[in-house]
Formats: structure tokens, sequence, C-alpha cells
């Protein structure tokens, strides 16, 4: 959890790449360890990506959700 919040902290800073790689992390471990709650705050954290889509790590991340 702390980690989705972390990636939306980030994103109010305009900041998209440590956004991206918090998001991811969190990411990756919501689903090794089954927390849907978690998953479901990086999914809606991705449309405030979108105006990032070429900074580092937003592409992957995307990608990563679309999964």
């Amino acid at each position: 959890m702390f980690l989705a919040y972390r990636a939306a902290s980030y994103l109010d800073l305009k900041e998209p790449e440590p956004a991206a790689a918090a998001a991811t992390q969190s990411l990756l471990l919501a689903r090794r360890i089954g927390a849907p709650r978690c998953v479901q705050l990086v999914d809606d954290l991705l449309p405030r990506f979108q105006s990032y889509a070429r900074a580092q790590g937003v592409p992957e991340l995307l990608q990563l959700a679309a999964a």
C-alpha cells in the first residue's frame, strides 16, 4: 500500500519516473502476495500516467498493468 501511495505522491509532484518505479514495485508485490486492494490502487493511478507515456518506466508499467 505504501508504494502505491508513494507513486501517487510522485505524480502529484509531476515526477513520473519515480512514480512509475514505485507503482511497478507495488503492482508486482501486490500480485505476488494476492493483495487485490493494492492492485486496485495502482490501477486507479494508471490514467494519471497516460500523459507521461514517454517517461522512463511508464510504458513498462502500463504493459505490466495490462497483462
